[in-house]
């Protein structure tokens, strides 16, 4: 079946990433037979998965942008927006715990890249295909938001890479999902408003919400 925009699965779809489904995905990753390929997909699952960030972003990470310190996993993130005549970046860190399992894959990537010689700039670098005798590796390119979106549509057809950054909304709303789950949102996701972390609020805190009206009737 091939995935375009109107998609029924994409459409029609209500829910969040499951556990389950996660771990399917990352199955379906682990049986890729080449290694860095192997090791790509399932460290761009678990980037996505963890932090909810924009493919843009994710695409634009170097190898710079990753430490650990401390008992995490600091990845800094870079947000490029227009605005009338200027572009303003922003960047933003995001603090994984290394007991977190999803940062292994995300690690064994890293040091998979930094065995390389030369070692790429970018954590996720373009390949060019070698007349069918293989790939090499543009270390100093990386890839674009649509290749990433390709990269997740060839794991799986019922997710995007939007819904990853639901996933995590969800994942904050349902710790806390008071009004100050909403500022959390906001932070988690690196949003402008507070409002847009208000909606994921009423969306994935509604059932809790009418439970309780429920009670108190």
């Amino acid at each position: 079946m091939t995935f375009v925009r109107g998609n029924p699965e994409r459409v029609n779809r209500k829910d969040v990433i499951g556990d389950a489904e996660f771990a399917e995905m990352l199955r379906e990753a682990e049986a890729i037979p080449e290694t860095f390929y192997r090791l790509r997909t399932s460290a761009l699952l678990c980037i996505l998965r963890l932090t909810g960030k924009r493919r843009s972003e994710v695409a634009r990470l170097e190898l710079s942008d990753f430490k650990v310190e401390n008992d995490f996993l600091h990845i800094t993130f870079t947000l490029s927006k227009k605005r009338r005549q200027n572009v303003i970046t922003k960047r933003s860190q995001k603090s994984i715990p290394l007991s977190d399992p999803l940062t292994k894959p995300v690690l064994e990537y890293l040091n998979y890249l930094q065995s390389l010689a030369p070692v790429p700039k970018y954590y996720f670098p373009q390949t060019k295909s070698l007349w069918g005798q293989g790939y090499t590796i543009i270390g100093d390119k990386a890839i674009t938001g649509r290749q990433i979106f390709n990269l997740v549509r060839a794991i799986t057809e019922k997710a995007w890479c939007h819904l990853f950054r639901e996933t995590a909304a969800s994942d904050v709303v349902k710790a806390d999902p008071s009004i100050i789950g909403a500022f959390k949102v906001q932070r988690r996701l690196d949003l402008e408003s507070v409002q847009t972390g208000f909606n994921y609020v009423r969306r994935f805190a509604m059932d809790i919400i009418q439970r309780e009206i429920g009670q108190e009737t």
